[in-house]
């Protein structure tokens, strides 16, 4: 069913927890981070570890992303520091940048990559110019860290998940804020947009993934209810018509954003799972877990399952 590769610290005889990862813009490469303070680079093809590194944190790394152009990537940590990479020699462009006064949660370029943004257990997103490193602004108003940030597919909004159940929508030119959503009855460790930009998805501690309008920050149809456990990572497809969400409950699960219903089986892992992406052409998903594992997994045949559901789901509304 799938491709396991795995790392183990000899000197400890045991794994770090993969923190988060993602699939470089060609498909064809996935980049990791995890407890031991390191970041590295995947072959998709030959399930392999491509030799060296990136070191440079000086804790455990919670968050990276990857720049359109596949050229840089920005990384998060419990060091409270941001870090920009050159991704060919893996060496420091930018950084440490210490923003923060509490470990960083969440990292993300801007579509056009000319901004950055974070988000800390400080309470605290800043955006900073890719660039230099220079703060753009810094916006408050979170009561406790925040988990998860994410910009919209035009660049001009960002929306922020919290550990104090909301999810807040800021305007990355004025920093006003847009939204203020009370998403959860527990905090929010992911959010993230469709690519149309009119919907957000946040997903939370109370093991849920939740559907809203973005012009108003209204809950759109019901949640995805499946999981058991806290839902710790949330991935959305290229073509946005489903989403992967990662939990405590030692699964991956595929959902349809239309009808906000499981796709197919759930993804066993052994131990809970931290993360989760999805390759620019959904043939394929990443997962990493507390044991140190990354798992690929084929993901073929997604277009057909989901027009299946859609036919199935159409013929039973037509009968009542």
């Amino acid at each position: 069913m799938y491709l396991a590769v795995q790392r183990r610290l000899a000197a400890l005889g045991s794994a770090d927890a993969i923190s988060a990862a993602a699939f470089f813009k060609d498909g064809r490469r996935v980049i990791t981070c995890s407890e031991d303070h390191l970041l590295r680079i995947w072959d998709v093809q030959a399930g392999a570890y491509v030799e060296g590194s990136f070191e440079g944190h000086k804790d455990r790394v919670r968050s990276a992303a990857i720049s359109a152009d596949n050229r840089h990537i920005v990384s998060g940590g419990d060091d409270a520091t941001i870090i920009i990479w050159n991704v060919e020699s893996r060496k420091i462009v930018l950084g440490p940048l210490e923003y923060h006064t509490g470990c960083v949660r969440s990292v993300c370029f801007s579509p056009n990559g000319k901004k950055l943004a974070s988000g800390s257990d400080d309470k605290k997103v800043v955006v900073l110019d890719a660039d230099t490193g220079t703060i753009l602004a810094t916006l408050e108003g979170h009561r406790e860290g925040v988990s998860s940030v994410a910009f919209s597919p035009d660049g001009l909004k960002l929306a922020s998940g919290s550990w104090d159940k909301t999810t807040r929508v800021w305007h990355t030119g004025t920093a006003e804020l847009l939204l203020h959503i009370n998403a959860h009855q527990l905090g929010v460790s992911g959010v993230g947009w469709l690519p149309s930009g009119k919907q957000l998805v946040s997903v939370s501690d109370d093991a849920t993934a939740k559907f809203w309008d973005s012009p108003t920050g209204l809950q759109m149809g019901q949640p995805c209810t499946r999981h058991t456990r806290p839902i710790d990572s949330l991935a959305i497809s290229t073509d946005g018509s489903y989403i992967a969400t990662a939990s405590h409950d030692n699964t991956v699960r595929l959902w349809s954003t239309e009808m906000h219903r499981q796709i197919g089986q759930a993804l066993q892992h052994d131990t809970w799972v931290f993360c989760v992406a999805i390759s620019p052409n959904g043939e394929l998903l990443v997962t990493g877990d507390g044991g140190g594992k990354v798992q690929l997994w084929p993901n073929r045949g997604m277009h057909e399952r989901l027009v299946e559901m859609l036919k199935e789901n159409r013929e039973t509304a037509a009968t009542y």
